[in-house]
């Protein structure tokens, strides 16, 4: 544990006061025991792009702690470093018994928007904006929106038709998700976004 806590101060860059106060309370949380509220609070940040909050919640679900241990979860928060520079993730990506090819693919490209869905926490909720038939529609809505790192879409199959859906961030209740749809830009907005529970559409996708 001693190790985790150091890499959460050693990786706050220069000048960036709010991420220090941020991770002084993942720290604080740690201190008390509470590895869930810890977890959660990398978890936000990590969804907001905060490298070091995106490399110590690959080692919480890695090792277990506040979450349950699933080492996918983990590969996919190291990749997500890693493509930010950092490179104790690339080293721990690449030692993580991930195949070779399939570590440098990860690193090297861009996440997708099914693999940004399957790397959310399946404990928290998101936002559908649309759903159709029409994948090119929802490729159309993603692209125009710059939507990438923030939401994805993905592919189920309903009454044995092929559905595509949107959806937009990740949120720790479902109160949080409502309380998002208010801060929506009006393009998202309009579409009456509503609240769908992350380990269900998990439970659906199709890969």
């Amino acid at each position: 544990m001693v190790r985790i806590i150091t890499v959460i101060f050693l990786l706050i860059p220069v000048g960036m006061m709010d991420a220090y106060a941020d991770q002084t309370q993942v720290f604080n949380a740690m201190a008390q025991g509470d590895y869930q509220r810890a977890a959660a609070m990398l978890q936000t940040m990590a969804n907001n792009g905060d490298v070091a909050s995106q490399y110590n919640l690959a080692l919480f679900y890695l090792q277990g702690n506040g979450v349950n241990p699933d080492k996918n979860l983990s590969n996919y928060w190291l990749a997500m470093a890693a493509r930010q520079g950092l490179a104790p993730a690339y080293t721990r990506l690449n030692s993580n018994s991930v195949k070779p090819t399939q570590a440098s693919i990860v690193v090297k490209l861009a996440v997708s928007p099914e693999e940004w869905i399957a790397g959310q926490n399946p404990k928290y909720y998101t936002l559908q904006l649309a759903s159709s038939t029409n994948q090119q529609l929802i490729e159309k809505y993603y692209q125009e929106n710059e939507l990438a790192g923030h939401a994805g879409y993905y592919r189920s199959k309903r009454e044995g038709e092929e559905w595509y859906a949107l959806v937009y961030g990740a949120y720790p209740s479902v109160q949080d998700a409502k309380d998002a749809i208010e801060t929506l830009p009006q393009d998202l907005k309009k579409w009456s976004p509503w609240v769908r529970n992350i380990k269900s559409i998990h439970r659906i996708m199709l890969h």
